[in-house]
């Protein structure tokens, strides 16, 4: 528990707004959300059957971070989210991390792929800049790479998809960390040239074995096989940060989501943010 921090986490429920006081949650100002009269859950019929996580309307908090400033010498986070839907458990994850950066006084910089409308296809205009940096920058991956740029710590955030990224996620990454950006080849091979940055992943999962966090957390359920799937997802995650030259900072991982119509909701994702915030206060502030 992060006992020193008990602050109010603002939730987002039709046209009211209610505070739930929780230790360790973070505060969401009513200036730091999208008004509640703006937002809705915008869960289709579907949402009421489907095995996907989605947070109760009462319960959804959207959180707005301040964005970079021009100020060099403030840390910045720059979160790539990759889900289409703001009410998801992912996105509450997203939301919840954000928060924590800020409070942590580390700038952060939302860039929302679906809100975007951000193209992940790698054409056959766009294959060679991506693979051996040939030709110009595609506008709308200048505008990422500059964001890249600033930012010391990159965090990914996506549900579980097959395993992978979710496709617009892997796209940015194909497309934004392209050749001769991310890296450049060298008389000793390919050499990352994102250097003093560091990669995260925040994923939300199906059942992976039974966890939440990374390697050693398993819940007791088959921890054997949850550690072995977090290791390939590290071979994975650190062989893509030697590409770019970053570091790798690892990944929260969770496969403990409540049931969509779990009676306790609202204490089990309070329980879901604490050990976000946890996880995240050992990874980057201890």
């Amino acid at each position: 528990m992060l006992g020193s921090l008990a602050v109010t986490l603002l939730v987002v429920a039709g046209c009211s707004e209610n505070e739930k006081t929780a230790e360790s949650v973070i505060e969401i100002s009513s200036s730091e959300t999208t008004n509640s009269s703006e937002v809705t859950s915008g869960a289709s019929a579907s949402d009421a059957t489907t095995s996907a996580s989605i947070v109760p309307d009462n319960l959804v908090a959207i959180y707005e971070p301040e964005g970079f400033s021009e100020d060099e010498e403030k840390e910045k986070a720059l979160f790539v989210i990759g889900d289409p839907r703001d009410y998801s458990v992912t996105y509450d994850l997203a939301n919840t991390a954000m928060a924590y950066f800020e409070s942590e006084g580390i700038e952060v910089e939302k860039r929302d792929l679906y809100e975007l409308d951000f193209d992940p296809v790698l054409t056959l205009d766009t294959f060679y800049h991506a693979k051996d940096g040939e030709g110009d920058t595609p506008e709308d991956v200048q505008i990422e790479q500059d964001f890249v740029t600033q930012a010391d710590h990159i965090i990914f955030v996506y549900p579980n998809w097959h395993d992978t990224p979710t496709a617009i996620v892997k796209g940015y990454m194909e497309r934004v960390f392209a050749k001769q950006y991310a890296y450049q080849d060298s008389e000793q091979g390919l050499e990352g040239l994102l250097k003093e940055k560091d990669i995260y992943t925040i994923m939300n999962c199906g059942y992976l074995g039974g966890g939440r966090g990374f390697i050693g957390d398993g819940v007791g359920q088959n921890d054997e096989t949850w550690d072995e799937y977090m290791k390939a997802f590290k071979v994975f995650d650190d062989d893509t940060a030697a590409f770019w030259g970053v570091t790798n900072k690892g990944r929260f991982m969770n496969d403990q989501t409540p049931a969509n119509d779990s009676p306790t909701y609202e204490k089990e994702l309070t329980e879901l943010r604490e050990d976000l915030q946890q996880h995240l206060k050992k990874d980057f502030f201890e």
